[in-house]
């Protein structure tokens, strides 16, 4: 049987949707939408994304909370904490980050990774910018990664080949252990 996740203000069978990359569990009350950490990634930046998980799990190591709400995965009590946000993606406190523009409020199962939001709260956080295109020396640097990880994985299956090889020839040599690894095979050949 598959796990269930429930609303945790109605306790409702969340589904399952998907919005182009971006995979959340939504309340068919209309209550919110619960969404993974990792998920999380596809849609909002990532200096609010790590800020969020370093408060949460701050928050859970210092006392594991008895009162709120319930992890839609888990039934565990997630932790409420506030966000703050801004336009830009660099961490908190690093050079280049912005002021705080404003704040949202999440609850967040430590253990699940899991992230509720109530109705428009997900719409707080800024959303991801794109990726800024790589200049020429990173994308040589990719290239011989590339290369060097090319020639690792044609030596790897070269060894694996090998070690078959040499294994098929030790089989056919017994076939006492020729029959230990396929029973079907006849003892004495």
């Amino acid at each position: 049987m598959a796990p269930s996740a429930n609303c945790p203000t109605c306790r409702a069978a969340l589904q399952l949707t998907n919005h182009d990359t971006f995979d959340s569990w939504i309340c068919p009350n209309g209550h919110g939408l619960a969404a993974t950490l990792s998920e999380l990634y596809e849609r909002a930046q990532e200096d609010e994304i790590h800020d969020l998980w370093k408060l949460a799990k701050a928050s859970w190591v210092a006392d594991e909370p008895t009162e709120g709400r319930a992890c839609p995965m888990c039934d565990r009590i997630m932790v409420s904490i506030a966000v703050g946000t801004d336009a830009d993606e660099v961490d908190e406190g690093q050079a280049g980050d912005g002021p705080a523009t404003g704040e949202v409020p999440v609850d967040v199962c430590v253990v699940d990774q899991v992230i509720w939001f109530d109705v428009d709260e997900l719409e707080v956080l800024p959303a991801d910018l794109a990726d800024p295109q790589p200049t020429p020396e990173q994308e040589a640097a990719v290239a011989d990664i590339a290369r060097q990880f090319g020639d690792e994985l044609v030596a790897a299956d070269a060894a694996r080949v090998g070690f078959t090889s040499r294994l098929m020839r030790r089989l056919g040599h017994s076939p006492k252990a020729a029959a230990a690894v396929n029973p079907t095979a006849p003892a004495d050949a």
